[in-house]
């Protein structure tokens, strides 16, 4: 396996290329590997860790007014499933994974949460590569501006919240209200209309599944065209 292209890529030249060679070896190649090899769950376990320090270290020095509990969250929208995978994706972590298809022919290298593990195996192989001060570099560098970051994930995954950080500086946060105003379908199969008002306003309507799935669509659809919209004066 030639992975001198993907060590370019990702910032770091492995001393041990046999961590790194593990870090990519999903656990249903092991039929195929060779006996003193093992696979990647180990190192995962150990790079979950490591990725939840580097990034409570870097919200901890870079946000010191802010209080535990929205670090918190901010840590949990960094460290997301959804997010890892992603940029494992941009990494291209998946064309040098090890992994053998499943009975329908699949490879689990398609899946989501197997690039989320091959991502935090990465993250463990570097650190006993190397050290934590490096790791640290060389994870952030992949994270780019985690600033810019949080307030798209934050867009992406919290709209209610953000919509109100946003109306808060319109002066006018305190006046959100979502109200459900129709319920269809049986007890287990609901669908709710909610409706977004702004100070009396209705300014949005959406259904969802949930009442909260409802109520997120309609913030989002204010947060889609906010820069053009009049909100009512206190």
């Amino acid at each position: 396996m030639d992975l001198e292209e993907f060590q370019n890529g990702i910032g770091y030249q492995f001393e041990n290329e046999d961590l790194l060679v593990q870090s990519l070896t999903h656990p249903s190649y092991m039929g195929e590997a060779h006996p003193h090899e093992t696979n990647n769950q180990r190192l995962e376990f150990l790079g979950d860790a490591a990725l939840a320090l580097i990034i409570t270290e870097y919200l901890y020095q870079t946000f010191p007014e802010i209080r535990e509990g929205q670090l918190t969250q901010y840590r949990a929208t960094l460290v997301k499933g959804s997010l890892l995978a992603k940029m494992a994706g941009q990494l291209k972590l998946y064309r040098y994974m090890r992994a053998s298809p499943n009975e329908t022919g699949k490879s689990a290298k398609d899946l989501p949460s197997s690039r989320e593990d091959a991502f935090e195996a990465l993250i463990g192989a570097i650190f006993l590569d190397s050290d934590f001060s490096t790791t640290r570099e060389v994870v952030l560098a992949w994270f780019g501006d985690i600033l810019s970051k949080l307030t798209q994930l934050n867009l992406e995954h919290n709209p209610k919240g953000q919509l109100q950080e946003r109306l808060h500086s319109r002066k006018v946060g305190d006046g959100i209200h979502y109200q459900v105003t129709k319920e269809r379908g049986p007890p287990h199969d609901k669908t709710f209309e909610v409706e977004l008002s702004i100070r009396g306003k209705s300014m949005a309507k959406a259904t969802g599944k949930r009442k909260k799935e409802a109520e997120e669509r309609a913030a989002r659809q204010i947060l889609d065209k906010f820069e053009s919209l009049v909100f009512p004066d206190a």
